[in-house]
């Protein structure tokens, strides 16, 4: 409700690349997305929607590989149950106090 005007920009312009994708009949994905994101960059005539381009990218670009980085494991006990694992240890729900 109380947006800024920067974060309603950031909206409209992953909208405007989503609504591109979808009429382009192409698959959607985090790496299209930020191709597409590239391009409208390039192409930008405004430098304030470049800028935004440009930060969306790198947000997208910083949030994929903190994806990356985290590694999960499933086991499964003798017991056929599951245990899931990565690299930043179980989840605050499971950890003991």
């Amino acid at each position: 409700m109380y947006r800024s005007n920067e974060e309603k920009l950031t909206d409209k312009l992953i909208g405007e690349a989503v609504i591109s994708l979808l009429k382009s009949k192409s698959p959607i994905s985090i790496d299209r997305l930020i191709k597409q994101l590239q391009f409208m960059a390039v192409n930008a005539e405004n430098l304030t929607r470049k800028s935004a381009l440009e930060q969306i990218i790198n947000e997208m670009r910083h949030d994929q590989a903190d994806k990356r980085a985290r590694v999960s494991y499933e086991v499964r006990d003798v017991d056929n149950v599951r245990h899931f694992f990565n690299t930043e240890g179980p989840s605050d729900d499971q950890k003991k106090h």
